[in-house]
């Protein structure tokens, strides 16, 4: 019977989140499995910004040079595939992929990311990540004084609309016959020449995934160069779920200061736990997840009892 190897650490999600972890726990001498379905969030996006060293960088080139630093520490190994189901419990989990493999692990850092909702509007998808963007903290600068559609209602599209003013004036917001602002928001977004389509959307014209025009309904359209969009989100596998990890109202994972779970032995980091996105704040909540499974394991090793 072959014998299912064991790590002291398997990391779930091989993008930036996972990547961070993985050098601080190779630094620290751990033995690491990083599993990784190699579809991060931000596949779609030419470029990453917003990220000291790499502003405007390709994503995919800072996870490959990533990559190639992580697994230059030799207790970490790299494994392309799908993580499909943890079982057990702290310090005795068996991950199983895709592939029929199996592995062992005391301790299990799930950074899995999430998976974006897009709206089912001919157009939408194919400009995901380039001219339709969600985070404006990463792509507002490049689409500042253009014309930009906010696809939003209600409070969250008067937010919005707040938010985007402050890199261009010319913004309309687009309802997509959804639910009406009040009367105050819209007395505050009519001062401002803020226009408010609210009529159904048909299409999103583009070039190559560059916005063009918003095809309504009715047949009556309208130009824009960029659109912002949040779209919803869900977590982009059931493993968390199935594991019992406990979600927010938005269906983040909850984490604390350390990156735990409410699952012993289990932490999460990254995009599947924080609305506001980014890769540097992914990095980040990486390396303290790296940390934080370092000394719980240290805490639990017996030669100290």
């Amino acid at each position: 019977m072959e014998e299912t190897t064991a790590y002291e650490v398997i990391i779930i999600g091989g993008s930036y989140a996972g990547l961070s972890a993985a050098m601080t726990l190779g630094r620290s001498l751990r033995s690491v499995l990083l599993i990784d379905s190699g579809t991060p969030c931000n596949r779609n996006s030419p470029y990453s910004h917003n990220l000291i060293g790499f502003d405007g960088e390709s994503p995919a080139v800072i996870a490959e040079k990533a990559r190639e630093q992580v697994l230059k520490y030799h207790s970490v190994t790299y494994l392309v595939g799908h993580a499909t189901a943890v079982s057990g419990y702290d310090n005795e989990f068996q991950v199983t992929t895709d592939a029929g493999l199996s592995f062992l692990a005391k301790k299990i850092l799930l950074a899995t990311g999430i998976t974006d909702i897009i709206p089912d509007i001919p157009g939408f998808s194919a400009c995901w990540g380039k001219t339709v963007i969600h985070c404006p903290y990463c792509h507002a600068y490049e689409i500042k004084d253009q014309k930009i559609g906010i696809y939003a209602h209600g409070e969250a599209g008067f937010e919005m609309s707040r938010l985007m003013r402050n890199w261009s004036k010319s913004i309309s917001l687009l309802t997509n016959d959804n639910e009406p602002f009040t009367f105050d928001e819209l007395k505050k977004l009519k001062n401002k020449e803020i226009p408010v389509f609210p009529k159904a959307i048909a299409e999103i014209l583009h070039d190559g995934g560059q916005v063009t025009k918003v095809v309504f309904a009715d047949g009556d359209s309208e130009d824009f160069d960029a659109i912002y969009a949040r779209a919803g989100v869900r977590q982009s596998t059931m493993i968390p779920i199935d594991m019992g990890c406990e979600l927010d109202d938005h269906g983040f994972l909850v984490v604390d200061h350390s990156q735990r779970t409410n699952v012993k032995g289990v932490f999460a980091a990254g995009d599947n736990t924080m609305a506001m996105r980014s890769l540097a704040r992914s990095i980040a909540a990486g390396n303290t997840a790296g940390i934080c499974i370092n000394h719980e394991l240290i805490n639990e090793d017996s030669q100290w009892d």
